[in-house]
């Protein structure tokens, strides 16, 4: 029985990787060129195009078998004049989910129509990389943990928000005026928010391989946000401030980053004051004159856990990236968890990367809750003691034939440990397995 069901979902993986693939290719092999910008009087036209079919099938963490095919589809344009810069970019994006229920750990099914960028700018005539800018826009601050723009996540993240930056040689500083948006009410398209984001970062580059960046997030919440992929257990109504310090360089076949984050205000379902923090780190090398020039890969991270005390200690890490630092599988966020992972990579071809990364997480607090890279409640269990989440295996071959075209198909494995079968036990009554599954293909097209 356990046989039979394990081909057909094995035969169910190849079909639908092996359809994305072969539609990925014969669409790549038409090879356009792409457009260049458009002169209209003074003004300067760029069109902004990108087109993203995803498809993935998961057993999941309670042993149910899913699939998923996400298609999202920017259309837009960017017009110059001078110092005056503005871009709109219109954006359709699908989930459709094959079951019942949303993934565990990911996103859930949603139709998306609307703006994604909508906004104008002015730069200095001597310097354009200091600007004000107003609207709708994408806003990525260090390496996304804290404030990302989540583009790997079904619709990506868009911010209605201000922003004016300065930059003199190779430092610059920005601030940041944003409204936190909630999903709209039933049966309307007018936006609806819950909070506002306020921020200040100073960054200075003494040298390739060392840069500096520090930086701090206000978010006043006025209420929790009704989706439950924001709202981190009702803990985001009140005020959060958060200070991050990060170090980085990228140069010489390395490339490392460090950054610790500290934070404190009130949780007001909570009735309780903040205190947490959080730190990452990781070290690249790349071995350019090997043969198939392999790289290897360290990471670790840390973020702390509330253990139901007088002061709320979960961290926060309020609106992180997806499917960038914590696995394929997006089990494991920035919130309560211990990780260390392993990686290697070769160039097996031109364009070609084939890469393989072994993690291994833990709960920082075993009584707390354990939350997903998207930040969902995958379970809490009080009388809990084993912080063992479990070990993950990431395989992932990535194909850029042209500048324009990125193909994408892996394989993800996570074995549970015994915190992570002793939560999901409590908190999804039913089967766990004891090993999960996900398998992915994507084809993505842009300019």
């Amino acid at each position: 029985m356990l046989a039979s069901r394990s081909v057909k979902r094995l035969a169910f993986c190849a079909a639908l990787l092996g359809s994305l693939a072969r539609a990925a290719a014969s669409g790549a092999q038409v090879g356009p060129a792409a457009p260049a910008s458009v002169a209209v009087g003074d003004w300067k036209l760029t069109p902004v195009f990108d087109a993203r079919m995803r498809a993935e099938y998961r057993h999941d963490v309670d042993e149910v078998d899913r699939a998923m095919v996400f298609e999202r589809v920017r259309l837009g344009v960017d017009a110059q004049y001078d110092v005056l810069e503005t871009r709109i970019v219109l954006q359709d994006a699908r989930a459709l989910d094959f079951d019942t229920g949303p993934f565990v750990a990911g996103p859930s099914a949603l139709a998306s129509t609307g703006a994604y960028e909508a906004w104008a700018q002015a730069s200095l005539r001597s310097e354009s990389r200091s600007f004000v800018r107003v609207g709708r826009q994408p806003v990525a601050w260090g390496e996304g943990r804290l404030l990302g723009v989540s583009d790997a996540s079904p619709a990506g993240r868009s911010l209605y928000a201000f922003r004016g930056r300065w930059s003199s040689g190779d430092g610059a500083v920005e601030l940041l005026a944003a409204a936190l948006e909630d999903a709209p009410p039933q049966g309307t398209l007018a936006p609806d928010f819950y909070g506002e984001l306020f921020g200040g970062r100073a960054e200075w580059a003494l040298d390739p391989l060392l840069a500096l960046e520090v930086y701090g997030l206000v978010r006043v919440a006025q209420v929790n946000p009704t989706d439950p992929l924001t709202s981190l257990g009702g803990s985001v109504e009140g005020q959060t401030y958060t200070g991050s310090l990060r170090l980085h360089g990228d140069g010489q076949s390395w490339a490392w980053g460090g950054e610790v984050a500290y934070e404190v205000g009130y949780a007001t379902a909570y009735a309780a004051p903040r205190a947490a923090w959080a730190a990452a780190a990781h070290v690249e090398h790349a071995f350019e004159l090997a043969p198939l020039r392999p790289a290897a890969r360290l990471g670790v991270s840390y973020a702390s856990g509330d253990g139901g005390g007088a002061t709320y200690r979960a961290f926060d890490p309020m609106l992180p990236d997806v499917n960038v630092w914590h696995g394929a599988m997006d089990l494991f966020g920035w919130s309560n968890e211990e990780e260390v992972s392993v990686g290697a990579s070769i160039v097996p071809w031109v364009e070609g990367v084939a890469s393989v990364e072994y993690r291994y997480a833990r709960l920082a607090v075993p009584q707390g809750v354990w939350r997903s890279d998207y930040l969902v409640n995958l379970g809490v269990a009080p009388e809990n003691t084993d912080p063992d989440l479990g070990h993950e295996i990431d395989a992932k071959l990535a194909w850029a034939p042209w500048a324009w075209v990125d193909l994408v198909a892996g394989y993800s494995a996570l074995v549970l440990g015994g915190g992570g079968r002793a939560i999901l036990a409590a908190s999804h009554p039913g089967s766990v397995p004891d090993v999960s599954h996900m398998a992915y293909a994507q084809a993505r097209v842009g300019f």
